[in-house]
């Protein structure tokens, strides 16, 4: 993911990425001993993207781990936009990572490819996967299961919500208070704080974003009553009513020949941008960015995913997720790492960095969880749409981010556009 999502940021501020980091515990390992005492044993490897604000406290809770059971964990940080390529490169040669973070839309993909390995309820001290589930907001945990079997747990959940720039409602005559809750109010503010030359615009998509595209698209046509996904994952269209009416929408806002080093988060963050649809980590970064001169509630809001108006509410949403391998020699180990790295301390320290680790209660962990970000974030979990979990969904993404780009750029019309992303998808599922 891109721009609004982290891997600009990332590429700004990550942490070591040529060579793994060897966090080892002293005595004798047994790197390939499977637990039959019920505790961990050996070594594990762990592949992650991070970055300088979460990499300190996710070590120190690793060197923790070592200490108490004595664990060699090995770590390998990578950039965010290699981490899927890398990590199918080693399925493919045969030496994958015991665990490793990876998005929801590459869990169907590996599971279908018997690449994942089912979440073993032992090793979070748990009678049954049900239980482990069960420590998680309801519909978290479903986004990283396929065909029924869950083949990891949430970290960093992303509900999509609508950032805007108090400034520039207030220069537009707008309230600032009242930011747009429909399809429709967005339009018509767009309009409004668009400049004549177009350097200034209201809502700014973004652009070239794959896994954002089809988040874009599977609110404006499953809100509007529509479909781009048949519930058996086996057919895709956008070459419908709603479809193309979602495409003359994207088309019709902001515009992709603005430029920024970040992206739409630099837009937003310069003020030539006045709306952005982004996740709950961009409050935190703004922050970051910002220091004294981008508060929220002064500066910018908050506000729900618009909807249609009279269509019911969609919020797209993706997570990054815990897996282990199926081929890894240490499954137990693996996920009572998992589960270790999933505690209390874990979900306090990631939230005030605009993390959700969304086990039951996770609001009650920390300061920031009392936030009027987390409140958005918590009310769109009920309405998340993590989009379609088939295994073709990176393809589909692709597909998605083609189509908005065509049409945004003028290159092709809503409907070529709708009937050319019908005929790619058709062959890849």
């Amino acid at each position: 993911m891109a721009d609004l999502t982290r891997r600009r940021l990332l590429a700004a501020g990550a942490l070591s990425l040529a060579a793994p980091s060897v966090l080892a515990a002293c005595g004798d390992d047994r790197p390939e001993r499977q637990v039959q005492d019920g505790r961990p044993h050996g070594e594990v490897s762990v592949w992650l993207h991070g970055s300088q604000e979460t990499g300190p406290q996710f070590e120190k809770l690793v060197h923790r781990y070592i200490d108490e059971f004595g664990v060699d964990v090995k770590l390998l940080y990578l950039p965010v936009a290699q981490l899927d390529a890398k990590l199918l490169t080693a399925f493919g040669g045969g030496t994958p990572p015991d665990v490793f973070k990876i998005g929801n839309w590459s869990f169907p993909s590996h599971a279908g490819k018997k690449r994942l390995a089912p979440i073993d309820p032992r090793a979070f001290g748990a009678p049954d996967v049900a239980a482990v589930l069960g420590r998680y907001e309801p519909g978290t945990v479903a986004p990283l299961s396929y065909r029924g079997q869950a083949y990891g747990v949430p970290i960093d959940l992303n509900p999509a919500m609508l950032y805007y720039r108090r400034d520039r409602f207030e220069e537009a005559g707008l309230d600032p208070d009242k930011p747009p809750t429909t399809w429709e109010e967005v339009a018509d503010h767009s309009r409004r704080l668009t400049s004549a030359d177009g350097r200034r615009v209201g809502l700014q998509w973004l652009y070239g974003d794959p896994q954002w595209a089809l988040m874009t698209l599977t609110a404006l046509i499953k809100g509007g009553g529509g479909e781009l996904v048949s519930a058996d994952g086996t057919r895709a269209s956008l070459d419908t009513e709603h479809g193309i009416r979602a495409l003359e929408y994207f088309a019709g806002i902001g515009n992709p020949r603005l430029s920024n080093p970040l992206g739409a988060l630099g837009l937003f963050y310069s003020g030539e941008a006045a709306m952005v649809v982004s996740g709950t980590f961009l409050g935190p970064a703004l922050e970051r960015l910002g220091e004294d001169t981008l508060k929220p509630g002064k500066d910018y809001g908050v506000a729900p995913m618009p909807r249609w108006a009279g269509g019911r509410a969609v919020v797209p949403a993706y997570t990054w997720g815990w897996g282990v391998a199926a081929a890894s020699k240490n499954g137990f180990t693996a996920w009572h790492l998992i589960n270790y790295l999933q505690g209390r301390e874990s979900v306090t320290a990631n939230l005030e960095n605009g993390i959700v680790i969304p086990a039951t209660g996770w609001r009650d962990a920390g300061p920031r969880g009392t936030s009027e970000l987390m409140g958005i974030a918590a009310s769109g979990i009920p309405d998340a749409d993590f989009g379609p979990a088939v295994p073709a969904a990176l393809e589909l993404a692709k597909a998605a981010s083609s189509a908005c780009d065509a049409v945004a750029h003028g290159r092709s019309t809503p409907a070529q556009a709708a009937k050319d992303f019908d005929a790619t998808v058709r062959l890849a599922l």
